[in-house]
């Protein structure tokens, strides 16, 4: 079924262009969920969040030098991917339909490295949602 631009949706996609322009002037990235829950997890761990993005395994580091991994995820979502462990700590945030902060939880890789399986279809390990914060200490 088609979306057709009614003049209050038309009216709000156009009243969002600017805002989501100034963000990724600001940001030097787009708008999506995945950099949302980076950018709560960066404010609540007091985290540095690399300019370009994420690196290969790492998305912000601390003022220690050490290495965040976050993993945004919906609440009912199943598993959490991982496709490496050059990391040092494992952030799992969940966001609300509102994308407002609605669970963060971490766990060090050690502990990750554990709980994964790998699995050979996909080329990555996973661990459930729900095994990974019985584990994990609850941020939020």
């Amino acid at each position: 079924m088609p979306i057709r631009l009614a003049d209050e949706r038309r009216t709000l996609f156009e009243g969002l262009l600017p805002h989501l322009a100034a963000f990724k002037r600001a940001f030097g990235r787009g708008v999506s969920a995945d950099f949302i829950a980076e950018l709560y997890a960066a404010r609540e761990l007091d985290l540095e969040l690399p300019d370009g993005g994420c690196q290969p395994g790492c998305d912000a580091t601390d003022a220690s030098g050490k290495r965040y991994q976050i993993k945004c995820r919906q609440a009912g979502t199943l598993n959490v991917d991982i496709s490496n462990f050059a990391f040092d700590v494992l952030v799992l945030v969940n966001l609300d339909e509102s994308y407002m902060l609605s669970g963060m939880w971490s766990l060090p890789v050690d502990r990750v490295r554990e709980l994964c399986a790998f699995r050979a279809k996909f080329r990555k390990y996973q661990v459930t949602q729900n095994r990974l914060k019985r584990e994990a200490a609850r941020l939020k």
